[in-house]
């Protein structure tokens, strides 16, 4: 922990402003984006990937209260073209300005995408000296890597070499566990040691920094989008992953600071998509699933990419995976943790015996184009018949792993599947 401050003199409130999004995206509160940057390289945001439900019984099942919005995050397998490397995510029509951010949330389980929450103002003069500008972020993961996220302050910004700003890394424990956390910061123009920006983790402050604090009030963000930087978030080597988002809550301190004002956007009245009787979506941690496509494709950049690694005669065709004897294939999930536990269910044609599973742990950073990464230990598992599907279920052991491998193989007999899915218990 750095740089953690003391406890000291509450501050004065202004105001709360709170939605647990029971009434869902209110288009007088928020608006979804359905928009491009041109300083992104990728295909930007779209309406349909924000979702919401109010329905009680699926809230509900979901740990969460109110209402709950849904966001996905296409990568690079995604199965359209043009939403490969695209995004979502909603942002206040209100200008907010010194208090305590806390957003409910979990955030996208797999590397590659930037899950985020930040606020926001610029009022785009085209000289540094005088540009007015305020943004405060949370982002993870760092380095593709879940046991860190980012904590930054922009006083001003114009490009990467004009910039006023400040930014640490901030360690802890796995945040794509799959289970609910409390992000938060909390943004002081006047306290005990002047202007400060403090972020906290389920409550427990993480990091502290008094520098390039902002001094305008800003919308609020909160959002999963790509930025084209391995280095930073890895490879999106997966088709559709959810963010989920339960509250927001702002409390307003009475604190100084200039007025900022909304962008031309905020005039727009996007407010995402009703899932209606529809089930809330969850993450598959595999990419073509049923086989319908070539286990090789071209990722966003061009490059060839595979969802599945066949070996010794392994054969995807016509929606189905045909395992000769001794036959396997695999795919490799990155940024995934000794305790995680994951269920994998499969249709094998014809019958649901003989499916063998192999899940590797593996260690070494996977935030590069060709990652080498080291085995660590490996355990085996034969399915279990339930009803017309095959199941495993498995817990992460090996106390380092960073990613698994997971191996499927036919046990002594051509095996058929057409359907294979790979889904986080929490």
């Amino acid at each position: 922990m750095k740089n953690v401050p003391e406890r000291g003199k509450k501050p004065a409130k202004k105001s709360m402003f709170y939605d647990d999004f029971s009434e869902g995206i209110r288009g007088d509160v928020w608006r979804a984006l359905n928009e491009r940057w041109k300083s992104q390289n990728n295909n930007g945001y779209s309406e349909d990937n924000c979702m919401f439900t109010t329905d009680p019984e699926a809230v509900a099942a979901e740990g969460a209260t109110g209402g709950l919005v849904i966001i996905a995050s296409n990568g690079d397998f995604a199965r359209e073209e043009g939403r490969k490397r695209q995004g979502g995510g909603i942002v206040t029509k209100r200008l907010f300005g010194p208090g305590r951010y806390e957003v409910r949330m979990k955030a996208v389980p797999r590397a590659g995408q930037c899950s985020a929450c930040w606020t926001y103002f610029n009022d785009w003069s085209l000289e540094y000296e005088s540009r007015k500008y305020s943004e405060i972020d949370i982002e993870m993961p760092h380095g593709g890597d879940f046991r860190r996220y980012s904590g930054t302050t922009y006083e001003n910004y114009a490009s990467d070499s004009q910039k006023n700003c400040a930014s640490e890394v901030i360690s802890c424990p796995p945040v794509n566990d799959g289970k609910w956390h409390v992000f938060a910061f909390e943004w002081r123009t006047a306290g005990e040691d002047g202007e400060s920006v403090t972020w906290l983790l389920d409550g427990v402050p993480r990091l502290k920094i008094t520098r390039a604090v902002p001094r305008y009030t800003a919308t609020f963000w909160v959002a999963s989008l790509f930025q084209d930087a391995i280095a930073w978030l890895g490879d999106p080597l997966f088709e559709r992953a959810y963010l989920y988002l339960d509250w927001v809550r702002i409390t307003e301190y009475d604190e100084p600071c200039l007025d900022g004002n909304n962008e031309a956007e905020n005039r727009l009245s996007y407010t995402g998509r009703y899932l209606g009787s529809a089930p809330v979506p969850h993450t598959d941690y595999f990419a073509n699933g049923d086989f319908s496509r070539p286990a090789c494709v071209k990722s966003f950049k061009g490059r060839e990419i595979c969802t599945w690694q066949l070996s010794d005669g392994a054969e995807i065709a016509d929606g189905r995976l045909v395992l000769k004897a001794g036959a396997s294939a695999s795919q490799t999930v990155t940024a995934q943790y000794a305790g995680f536990a994951f269920e994998l269910t499969a249709v094998c044609g014809g019958a649901n015996d003989g499916l063998r599973v192999r899940v590797d742990c593996l260690k070494g950073a996977a935030n590069c184009s060709e990652p080498a990464l080291a085995l660590l230990g490996s355990a085996e598992y034969a399915a279990e018949r339930s009803g017309d599907r095959a199941v495993v279920r498995f817990t992460v052991g090996e106390r380092e792993t960073e990613h698994i491998r997971v191996t499927l193989c036919a046990d002594g007999r051509e095996l058929i599947l057409t359907e294979c899915h790979l889904k986080l218990v929490s």
